[in-house]
């Protein structure tokens, strides 16, 4: 299916971008005191929330029903981690049955959106010559290293967009006739490079992917801590073993998908992979083991295994 095939809504909500409706899924899983700001950042720029609770717990729970009662968003429970995949579907189909909503935004827990969010988007759809063919649009993101924030007023003032090959999930804002009409998230990547996945994948089928440069979300992910190798400072994430698991596997699986239409990208992001493993042989802990669930991951590619990691689910940071 191509962009053209797409239901009339696409074409409609691109064209008039400044009076579309936006609504968010946030998941979230045990997430820490950040998250009521993060929320009431939210509420000032989208029309509907609805967070997804992964089995958080039963304190963390009751944190977030006073959240919800306190800020009149809705949430949905899971008994248990589905996966962000699942976690965001789930999100999905909810809002594309309650609402005429022309962008559905999805978020992680410990992403905070500055206050031109919404307009920073869609002034970039609203100057992009091709946005009938938009599916997706991120905004710049900022990967901090500690807990209190960044400065949110670092905007690229000299362009509104830039179209990218992939753009990570949290703070995306994906067209809803794409994810009605094309695909959702595939659910048995369960987490990390789920993203990447789906923006390959509306590539294939012809829509393009864009940046939003005039907005910042900063974003905190795993546990980062700054290094300095030969003059070079770096940042490591310091993931725990499981997620490294899910990065190799998933990686692998993403390779193998789009290798034919999108090899450029995937030799970059091999190249990146590599270094990454350099960084962790050189600053993380528990070296031997985060090799050995890296092995694990893909070897479980080469056996087709997908969906959750029936071990050390519980750290997924």
């Amino acid at each position: 299916m191509n962009p053209s095939d797409v239901s009339p809504s696409l074409q409609a909500a691109n064209n008039s971008p400044a009076s579309a409706r936006i609504a968010v899924v946030l998941v979230t899983y045990n997430p820490d005191s950040s998250l009521e700001q993060n929320i009431r950042a939210l509420l000032r720029q989208v029309d509907k929330l609805i967070v997804v609770d992964n089995g958080s717990e039963p304190a963390i729970r009751n944190a977030i029903e006073t959240l919800a009662s306190k800020w009149n968003f809705e949430v949905i429970w899971n008994g248990k981690n589905l996966g962000l995949a699942k976690a965001l579907n789930i999100g999905v189909g909810r809002l594309l049955s309650v609402g005429d909503y022309a962008w559905i935004a999805t978020f992680d827990q410990d992403s905070l959106v500055d206050s031109g969010f919404r307009d920073a988007v869609l002034g970039a759809l609203a100057q992009c010559p091709f946005r009938d063919k938009v599916a997706a649009i991120g905004p710049q993101l900022l990967m901090r290293s500690d807990s209190a924030g960044a400065n949110l007023d670092a905007r690229n003032a000299t362009a509104s967009f830039a179209e990218r090959k992939v753009v990570l999930q949290s703070g995306c804002m994906i067209s809803a006739a794409v994810l009605r009409d094309v695909c959702m998230f595939d659910e048995t990547f369960f987490i990390d490079y789920v993203d990447f996945e789906f923006c390959l994948h509306v590539r294939k089928r012809g829509f393009r992917i864009l940046e939003a440069t005039n907005t910042l979300v900063t974003h905190r992910v795993g546990a980062p801590s700054l290094h300095r190798f030969l003059n070079i400072t770096c940042m490591v994430f310091n993931h725990s073993p499981v997620r490294r698991y899910y990065a190799a596997r998933n990686r692998l699986r993403v390779y193998w998908r789009y290798f034919l239409s999108d090899p450029h990208w995937i030799c970059h992001d091999a190249w990146s992979w590599f270094k990454e493993v350099i960084k962790l042989l050189l600053f993380e802990q528990d070296r031997r083991q985060k090799l050995a669930y890296i092995t694990r991951g893909l070897w479980d590619t080469v056996l087709g295994r997908s969906g959750a990691y029936t071990k050390g689910i519980a750290n997924q940071d």
